[in-house]
C-alpha cells in the first residue's frame, strides 16, 4: 500500500531515446537523483533509463525497437500474466511507488514526466493515486498522502498490538487482521476512504 503512479506511453521517434536518456541523466544529477542507462542487446532490445528520488521506486522510461514504453520488470514477468490469464496489454504499463518519497518527490517525478510527455512521446498515459496529475493542486495531493500515512501508521499501531495465538491458521490470522484493520479504521473516521 501507499502512493503509486502507473503509466505508458510511445516515443514519438525511436531516434529520440538516445537524447531523452542523457537529458534525464543530466536532470538526475543535478537533482542528485538515482538513475542508470539501460541498452540490452537480448533478445526484447530495450533501450532506455531508469531514474528514482530517495524512497521512490525507479521509474523506468524504457523502450522495446518500435517504440513502446515497456518496464524491465514486467518485460522479465510477461509469461507469468500470459499464464495467469491477466491482460497482456499490462507489460506495456509501468508502475512506481512514491509514498515513501514524499509529496516533493511526488510532485518532482510528475512535472517531469509531464515535460518529457511533451517532448518526447506520442501517447503518454499516467494514473496518479495521488491526483496531482490532473489536479495540479498541492493540497489535493497532501491530502491523498495524509490519508495513506494516516491508513499505515493505524495498521503498523494496530498489527503491533496483535498477540501471538498458539495453533493458529494462516487463514485466521488473515481473518483476525482483517476485523482488527477494520474495527480500527471504523472507530478512527478520520477520513472518507470512499
Amino acid at each position: 500500500m501507499g502512493h503509486s503512479i502507473h503509466y505508458s506511453g510511445c516515443v514519438r521517434d525511436t531516434t529520440l531515446v538516445d537524447e531523452l536518456v542523457a537529458e534525464v541523466a543530466d536532470i538526475c544529477k543535478i537533482l542528485n537523483w538515482s538513475n542508470g542507462a539501460i541498452d540490452d542487446s537480448n533478445v526484447d532490445q530495450l533501450k532506455g533509463i531508469w531514474y528514482s528520488p530517495n524512497g521512490c521506486e525507479p521509474i523506468f522510461l524504457t523502450f522495446l525497437p518500435g517504440g513502446r514504453l515497456c518496464s524491465p520488470v514486467n518485460l522479465m514477468n510477461k509469461d507469468i500474466y500470459l499464464r495467469n490469464g491477466l491482460d497482456p496489454e499490462l507489460v506495456f504499463t509501468a508502475s512506481a511507488k512514491t509514498q515513501f518519497g514524499g509529496a516533493d518527490a511526488h510532485m518532482a517525478l510528475l512535472k517531469l514526466l509531464g515535460y518529457l510527455n511533451e517532448k518526447y512521446f506520442s501517447t503518454f498515459d499516467l494514473i496518479d493515486e495521488g491526483l496531482y496529475w490532473d489536479t495540479k493542486d498541492e493540497s489535493v495531493l497532501l491530502s491523498q498522502f495524509a490519508k495513506y500515512d494516516f491508513m499505515l501508521n493505524e495498521a503498523a499501531d494496530a498489527l503491533s498490538e496483535m498477540k501471538f495465538v498458539p495453533g493458529e491458521t494462516t487463514c485466521s490470522l488473515a481473518d483476525r487482521i482483517e476485523r482488527i484493520l477494520i474495527d480500527r479504521m471504523c472507530k478512527t473516521q478520520q477520513y472518507n476512504f470512499q
